[in-house]
């Protein structure tokens, strides 16, 4: 069985008395706090709120990306394109090949699109772990 208190050990057992300790904890409330039945769309912008701006963004985006992490899997990193104000997900293995190839295929039209950088972006689901922490 899989406790918040056993997340949070691993948590302060992995980063100590650093900032990512205390942001990936709030996190986690947050996280536990949430209906995750219904499909979330959470920002770095909303995982800004969630901290109340109270840590710097390199020490955010380490905790999120270790939170992503095989370590606690707590989040699962999506990407969307933004087209014509439509949100439209990318696949991870479609934006890994655009990045090896600098080109994106539009996955509904078919058409190359090659500033997809501009136009694809990040945001952030509950891993279904989430969902057993007792």
């Amino acid at each position: 069985m899989i406790t918040k208190q056993k997340i949070l050990d691993q948590i302060y057992d992995d980063w100590g008395q650093k900032p990512q300790s205390n942001i990936c904890a709030e996190i986690l409330n947050y996280l536990l706090l949430i209906d995750i039945d219904h499909p979330l769309h959470i920002t770095y912008g909303s995982l800004r709120k969630v901290i109340n701006g109270n840590y710097g963004d390199s020490e955010l985006l380490t905790a999120v990306q270790y939170l992503c992490g095989e370590g606690t899997h707590l989040l699962e990193a999506k990407f969307e394109l933004i087209d014509n104000n439509d949100c439209i997900d990318i696949p991870n293995s479609d934006l890994n090949h655009a990045r090896a190839t600098g080109q994106l295929v539009h996955p509904e039209s078919g058409e190359l699109i090659s500033n997809f950088e501009e136009r694809v972006y990040i945001y952030f689901q509950p891993s279904p772990l989430v969902k057993n922490i007792h």
